[in-house]
């Protein structure tokens, strides 16, 4: 597997989870704060909308009232580089239709299943596990790989169920409860393999690491594992360009027209569907708004292109991988050049340091449970904290 799948599978196991309860790959918790502007252009009576994209001009007007700079934000809008995608909210609505809209289709197509004979949990909850299933399915019966729950696949299931050999329902036993694992971890971090590598990397920048230490009383190899599981050390950005995700995301909180087409398969399955539909794309795009504003005002204060920034599916940039209102928060300068860079590894550094000491992370003589808990106020999964801190002490004893 390449660098590029490798980093990329990794965030995609956990990023769907994390955002849920209002988080990226990164953080906890993105913020809905007010945003600090950059004062030289406070919204005024005279901010008229841009000639912009249709999909535009409700956000443009909308980041306008939160203070940034007018001048900059025509020019934002107005860049051949932000691009419409439904992508990004498509994604979400289809995520938490499944989970949390049509439970009791869910569970039907998880009983079916069970009865053709596959391994599944029967919960009415369409998370990665049940998408997954369905799209073996779909692959052992000729049918398009789509991993979705909706009527068309009942219909496929019902169809291959007139003919096949099944299973009774009554012999399904729910899955017994399981503690979260304190060993597993994602392989690709962790096998012998790819250890010296991370050490490399590690050793070619301890004096920067030893730094931050000093600074915030965190262990440099905790900073370098949770950069190299985030990007691989900065093998892996993400692939798409954080604003245009963020922006699209955000302009379905103001018009669903807009990601409408992309899930009218949605609506026509269920005509009460619309109205969850546009709510939910209102709370996520309100959540992608904020997040838009914090990276403008972040971009416009430091000098950088907010249009440049490779980055997650929802909007997750930098070494670390920070939401960008955890960017101002907690974003440092560590290179001295008197910008904060979150591309700069100096100032990755020092901002994961600066994270975790915020979060709870006090230096030596922690427990195992307190340095899990802060580790967990970076990202949610068991099998990450697990990762980070396997790598964190194998690179401390073999530093």
């Amino acid at each position: 597997m390449s660098n590029r799948s490798i980093y990329a599978s990794a965030a995609l196991m956990a990023a769907a989870a994390l955002f849920a309860v209002g988080c990226s790959f990164t953080t906890t918790k993105s913020s809905s704060d007010s945003v600090d502007s950059d004062l030289s252009g406070r919204a005024s009576q005279t901010w008229r909308s841009p000639d912009v994209s249709d999909a535009w001009k409700h956000l443009a007007d909308d980041m306008a009232r939160r203070g940034l700079n007018e001048r900059k934000l025509e020019q934002f809008f107005k860049s051949s580089s932000l691009v419409y995608t439904s992508g990004p909210m498509e994604t979400k609505l289809r995520e938490l239709y499944g989970i949390f809209y049509r439970s009791e289709l869910t569970k039907e197509i998880q009983e079916k299943l069970y009865q053709l004979g596959y391994d599944i949990t029967i919960d009415g909850r369409a998370g990665s596990g049940t998408r997954g299933v369905v799209t073996r399915f779909q692959a052992d019966n000729g049918l398009t790989q789509t991993g979705d729950i909706s009527d068309a696949t009942l219909a496929s299931i019902n169809k291959v169920m007139k003919t096949a050999k099944t299973r009774s329902l009554s012999s399904y036993s729910p899955p017994s409860a399981k503690k979260p694992s304190r060993t597993a971890t994602y392989p690709q971090f962790t096998k012998a393999g790819v250890l010296p590598t991370i050490l490399a990397h590690y050793r070619a920048d301890r004096e920067l690491f030893n730094a931050m230490s000093r600074k915030y009383n965190v262990p440099g190899e905790v900073a370098a594992a949770i950069m190299w599981v985030e990007t691989g050390y900065g093998n892996y950005f993400g692939k798409h360009l954080a604003a245009s995700q963020l922006a699209s995301m955000a302009a379905a909180a103001y018009d669903f027209d807009v990601v409408a087409p992309a899930v009218s398969d949605l609506v026509r399955s269920d005509g009460g569907a619309k109205t969850w539909l546009k709510d939910t794309a209102v709370k996520r795009g309100g959540w992608a708004a904020d997040e838009l504003a914090a990276l403008l005002s972040y971009s416009f204060q430091n000098g950088h292109d907010p249009t440049s920034f490779p980055g997650s599916i929802y909007g997750a940039i930098g070494y670390g991988q920070f939401m960008p209102s955890n960017v101002l928060k907690y974003g440092v300068d560590g290179s001295g050049d008197g910008k904060v860079d979150m591309f700069n590894k100096a100032d990755a550094i020092y901002s994961i340091g600066n994270y975790l000491k915020a979060h709870g992370w006090t230096g030596g003589g922690m427990s195992e449970e307190a340095r899990r808990a802060v580790i967990m106020k970076y990202n949610k999964s068991g099998v990450y904290v697990n990762t980070v801190l396997y790598v964190a002490d194998w690179l401390a004893a073999n530093k």
